[in-house]
């Protein structure tokens, strides 16, 4: 599915005043943000795995280039972006984003060539994602399709493209809260195409904010609560935020998402390393079953608890034992605040 929203920052009870006044990190020379060619991989696949897994287990985050997307594709999508954002608030807002993440839909403007378009790039984000899949598998020595063949773009709940715009305020905003307040993703992995700084991410050692960079022709790369659950926290999904201080407050800031997950009916897996093995992984005993829609479940629940949102009993029924092992991974739920898992055991 394709959406488009636009953000507006929210002086949420996340953004503390002793989280806004950390400092900004620049790494040394030894652990820089990694930055890798993806074009690699033809030419060395084993090496050029090696080094994306090292780099998802240490960051969560990557800058990946040669990743195949023609520069031309991109541009096309930031400029049809633009175009969307440009028009009328009362044309914007006729199809809000529902639960199922679709709003704002290219469907709704009748218009085939930009309809065509967006569903072309959104396959040829859907390619690099499953390359990067099949990677992590070729990383872990597992079978090259363990990651894909859960991800079926024929089953709910799919993926999702989401052009996104931060729009430009009248007068400097709260220094207290950032542009948007830090968090992890829910789903598998994410892409990011930006063109502005912005964008911070915890380092290794979780200790202060390391701005990304931006690289031409890049586009990044980070792994969400879902594949860490799923790889034993193995591979590690990292709080990040976006900032004030790298975009002017006046400014518009456009980026595009394509946030990848798990069929919902997909067993959820946990994998852990076998000592001894030299990097692989195998399948680790649960106490019982569960399928990436459970999981799903899990993080509805916790939205609900958190902000009292909408849902009957039923929907949010989850298995107490599960939302404690969902818990365990240091999800953060979009929102920065700490999740605390109070009423959920009953």
């Amino acid at each position: 599915m394709s959406t488009a929203t636009e953000t507006i920052a929210q002086p949420l009870a996340a953004a503390s005043t002793a989280a806004a006044a950390e400092i900004t990190l620049h790494t040394n020379q030894d652990d820089e943000f990694p930055v890798i060619d993806f074009g690699n991989l033809a030419r060395d696949p084993e090496g050029t795995a090696a080094q994306i897994f090292e780099a998802a287990c240490r960051w969560g985050f990557l800058v990946l280039k040669g990743h195949g997307i023609p520069k031309k594709d991109v541009d096309a999508m930031f400029a049809l972006s633009a175009e969307f954002f440009d028009q009328p608030s009362e044309i914007k807002a006729e199809k809000w984003m529902n639960q199922k993440q679709q709003g704002y839909d290219f469907k709704d403007w009748r218009d085939v060539p930009k309809r065509t378009q967006a569903e072309a790039f959104r396959s040829q984000c859907r390619n690099l994602s499953e390359s990067l899949l099949q990677t992590f598998a070729r990383a872990m020595d597992l079978a090259p399709d363990f990651f894909t063949s859960a991800h079926s773009p024929d089953k709910d709940p799919g993926n999702v493209l989401r052009l996104i715009r931060y729009p430009a305020l009248p007068a400097p905003a709260d220094p207290r809260f950032p542009r948007l307040g830090e968090h992890t993703d829910w789903g598998t992995l994410t892409l990011l195409f930006a063109r502005t700084p912005g964008l911070e991410v915890r380092p290794p050692g979780d200790r202060g904010w390391v701005p990304a960079p931006v690289v031409e022709d890049a586009v990044i790369v980070n792994i969400a609560d879902g594949l860490a659950l799923w790889s034993g926290k193995a591979l590690k999904s990292t709080m990040h935020r976006l900032s004030w201080d790298s975009l002017p407050y006046d400014m518009h800031r456009y980026s595009i998402a394509y946030f990848v997950n798990a069929n919902a009916d997909a067993p959820l897996k946990m994998l852990k390393g076998e000592v001894g093995s030299g990097g692989k992984y195998v399948e680790a005993p649960t106490e019982f079953a569960a399928t990436f829609g459970d999981y799903q479940a899990v993080r509805m629940r916790m939205i609900h608890e958190k902000f009292n949102t909408e849902g009957t009993e039923e929907d949010l029924k989850v298995d107490p034992a599960f939302v404690d092992m969902v818990k365990n991974i240091g999800v953060a739920h979009g929102t920065g605040v700490t999740f605390d898992g109070k009423g959920l055991e009953q």
